[in-house]
């Protein structure tokens, strides 16, 4: 969808000759550009460090929804006190939902020990929304989040 949009628009970059990218990597890119011609990611790279994390901001940036879940879901099975709070950080800002729900429930039974580490501080800077979220969900109380207090479209009801 992000590049067809770009290419079939009259925007000046859609008649260029090239299109330069300059807020992704060379090798996330190379990544994101296998999974739109192939559908798959290479396992090598799913393993290089901090790679899931940029592959999720550029998926989310790209509109590649089935990159991005991958990306999150092998987020999710990777989570640590160490590295939860980041991971919660990542999630917000690159709106992927089924990662930050797993981070907020990673963290209820392990706040004590996430709130000491150097990612609680990014946590904290994030803003006070996240903050507030973080602090719903370990007291308990319903949040509205996914799904929750958002009006359904017509196709959605069924």
């Amino acid at each position: 969808p992000y590049f067809e949009g770009l290419f079939s628009s009259s925007m000046r970059d859609a008649d260029a000759d090239g299109l330069p990218i300059t807020d992704t990597e060379p090798d996330v890119f190379e990544q994101l550009l296998s999974w739109i011609y192939t559908g798959e990611v290479a396992d090598a790279a799913l393993q290089a460090k901090d790679m899931l994390e940029h592959l999720l901001m550029a998926a989310n940036g790209y509109e590649c929804g089935g990159l991005k879940l991958l990306c999150e879901a092998k987020l999710c099975e990777g989570l640590t006190v160490e590295n939860v709070a980041t991971r919660l950080v990542l999630a917000e800002q690159a709106e992927a939902d089924g990662l930050k729900e797993a981070c907020l429930e990673f963290i209820k039974p392990n706040a004590a020990a996430v709130m000491g580490t150097e990612g609680w501080k990014d946590v904290m800077a994030a803003g006070a929304g996240l903050v507030s979220e973080a602090m719903a969900v370990l007291a308990g109380v319903p949040t509205a989040g996914k799904g929750k207090g958002k009006k359904r479209t017509a196709d959605e009801a069924g």
